[in-house]
């Protein structure tokens, strides 16, 4: 069966999803006042796995890097989205909002660590899962205050993520073999954190734009905890790393428009460790960096 090592035959991985799901969204708006706003909102949403998760395959982005193999059994999840916001506009140009959140998610795609013979990486549909936090938003248009700065607009928010996911019981019953008690986790591609600051500065006569991103990610839990010939692979975190990211984009006329990009400015290293109370601290797997990102696009517009 999937996944692992095998021959596939024509047709073996192969995947088909099909669903008919009613996703109703309710939304409330109230201004308070001229300058205070409440929002709340519902939303019954579905997440499809991607074709990577998909595809039975051996994948890896370099030689020597991690492996992820897909599984055509992965199948949707469902989503069920609480949201209240609170806007607070005490001029134009300015705001300060905070909100908090809740999903409530039946059968998320999780990655988990396999062995067959070699490590590898592997979606799977857990029970249940629930994400939560609040963030806190500012952002100023800084010609306000005066107008040497016209043009110049900031901005932060921090936001702070709880989530929990349960365990299958045939994975409770595989860590229970090796005498360790895990029930939930984490859930993956969440972090505990997101700090985010950002300035741009728009040129009306010329119709440049520039675009400076600060980004801090916390902890995030990468692969969860698996068992190999018997031994308790413990879950896999990338630590806190920060990124900074410069864009400029340029119009030549009404339809052509240049972009250039450069990413990862800092050039972090990003530390991934083995975390688990069955053995105490961190214990360090890989440590790199991603390197710089330059790009450059000339787009085209034409109308018909």
């Amino acid at each position: 069966g999937f996944p692992g090592l095998i021959e596939l035959n024509p047709g073996d991985g192969d995947a088909s999803i099909s669903d008919n799901a009613t996703l109703p969204s309710l939304t409330f708006i109230w201004d308070a006042t001229d300058t205070f706003t409440v929002r709340t909102a519902f939303a019954r949403t579905i997440a499809r796995p991607t074709f990577k998760e998909l595809t039975p395959v051996l994948q890896q982005e370099f030689l020597g890097g991690p492996i992820f193999i897909g599984d055509p059994r992965t199948g949707l999840s469902s989503l069920e989205n609480y949201d209240l916001r609170l806007d607070y506009t005490p001029y134009p140009g300015g705001l300060v909002s905070a909100s908090y959140f809740i999903k409530d998610i039946k059968d998320p795609i999780e990655y988990v660590q396999r062995a067959q013979p070699f490590d590898y990486t592997t979606p799977v549909n857990y029970p249940e899962g629930e994400l939560s936090g609040y963030e806190l938003e500012f952002r100023q248009d800084l010609g306000y205050w005066t107008e040497s700065l016209e043009g110049f607009s900031m901005g932060a928010n921090a936001t702070f993520i709880n989530s929990n996911v349960d365990l299958p019981q045939d994975e409770i019953d595989e860590f229970a073999d090796v005498e360790v008690d895990l029930r939930d986790r984490d859930m993956t591609a969440a972090p505990e954190h997101l700090y985010n600051v950002f300035l741009t500065y728009d040129v009306p006569a010329s119709g440049t734009q520039l675009a400076l991103f600060y980004t801090m990610q916390g902890d995030t839990l990468v692969e969860g905890a698996g068992i190999a010939d018997g031994n308790f692979i413990p879950s896999v975190y990338a630590k806190s790393y920060d990124t900074l990211n410069f864009s400029l984009t340029q119009p030549f006329g009404q339809y052509v428009r240049l972009r250039f990009q450069a990413k990862n400015l800092t050039d972090p290293e990003i530390d991934t460790v083995y975390r688990a109370k069955e053995i105490g601290g961190d214990v360090t797997k890989t440590r790199f960096t991603a390197g710089v990102d330059y790009s450059i696009a000339l787009t085209v517009r034409i109308p018909f």
